[in-house]
């Protein structure tokens, strides 16, 4: 059914998508006929060359936003970082969060990949009140999709910072914004200590005199320091040279489930460790350069391998179908 959307998507969209700026569309999804999203493509934008991309999670007020209006909001952010932008819509109750929202903001994401030449190393997201809490609820509930967070006046006073998934946070990177005058005990601070606690690389501003708004002045240089922040981290991963990097293969990949990976390196090995690709730790391994796929443990899609060397930690891809 899933590649039936994406197919049809791509169909109904192929005439209109590609050379302009901003698309407006909708797609008959779960139980809403005209579910709606937003796309902007910046000026720069080059099909032959992968793209740093970014989702728009809107606020809650629907009487101001919805995916349209949010896309415009972070249009002079996005072109001036050369980002193409998704920003699902949240329907008439205006909340991003729902379960049909969540769903259908992993198909638009899965939709750009088949639609753009997306860097998929380079995917973040942004959202302000509800889209912000919802950086937190749907961030780090797919974790390993995305390479930073940026939650701006987060409306999360209902999150005590213990759910499990803040687990997830771990070696994530975090660039809180907020307002001085917006309950900064309750939405700003608290947060950032969860995070830390989870050993999240946590940056933030503290906007002094702002309250529960994101129309403050210097907006965009204010959204371009956070992004180029998140863009420049590699947290909890020690730099390796490109020769250590090359020592180390990885195969079958990709691979079925119940097959041995093999690990072929003369890189003493530390500790392997496989995330699926919501960030769960699925297999912590010892010093073995065999891993059994046990189809109780894996099963078909996307996974990020950590191995722990003496030169550092390397990061490697698989997929299993």
């Amino acid at each position: 059914m899933f590649k039936n959307i994406l197919l049809y998507c791509l169909v109904f969209l192929s005439s209109s998508l590609f050379g302009q700026e901003s698309i407006d569309q909708t797609l008959a999804f779960q139980t809403d006929p005209a579910k709606k999203y937003s796309i902007y493509v910046p000026s720069n934008y080059n099909e032959d060359t992968p793209s740093k991309m970014m989702l728009g999670l809107h606020p809650l007020n629907t009487s101001r936003w919805n995916s349209t209006s949010w896309r415009d909001h972070l249009i002079d952010f996005v072109e001036e970082n050369n980002l193409l932008l998704i920003c699902p819509d949240g329907g008439t109750d205006g909340k991003i969060d729902d379960p049909i929202d969540t769903a259908f903001t992993t198909v638009m994401i899965d939709s750009m990949l088949q639609w753009y030449n997306v860097n998929e190393d380079k995917i973040f997201v942004m959202g302000f009140s509800w889209g912000g809490r919802t950086v937190y609820s749907y961030g780090l509930n797919h974790v390993n999709r995305f390479a930073g967070f940026m939650p701006i006046g987060a409306a999360a006073q209902a999150f005590s910072g213990n759910e499990a998934w803040f687990e997830n946070a771990k070696d994530q990177p975090f660039y809180l914004i907020h307002g001085s005058n917006d309950s900064p005990s309750s939405r700003f601070t608290r947060f950032i200590n969860a995070l830390e606690r989870n050993d999240a690389c946590v940056e933030s501003n503290l906007l002094q005199g702002v309250g529960h708004t994101v129309d403050f002045s210097n907006r965009t240089q204010i959204f371009t320091d956070a992004f180029n922040w998140l863009d420049s981290q590699e947290c909890g991963v020690s730099s390796v040279d490109e020769n250590s990097e090359n020592q180390i293969k990885v195969f079958p990949n990709p691979a079925t489930t119940g097959q041995i990976l093999n690990i072929e390196t003369q890189l003493p090995i530390e500790k392997i460790e496989i995330f699926n690709s919501n960030g769960k730790l699925i297999l912590k391994d010892g010093t073995a350069n065999q891993v059994q796929l046990s189809k109780d443990q894996f099963t078909t899609g996307f996974y990020s391998i950590r191995i722990y060397t003496e030169e550092g930690v390397i990061i490697k891809k698989l997929e299993l179908f």
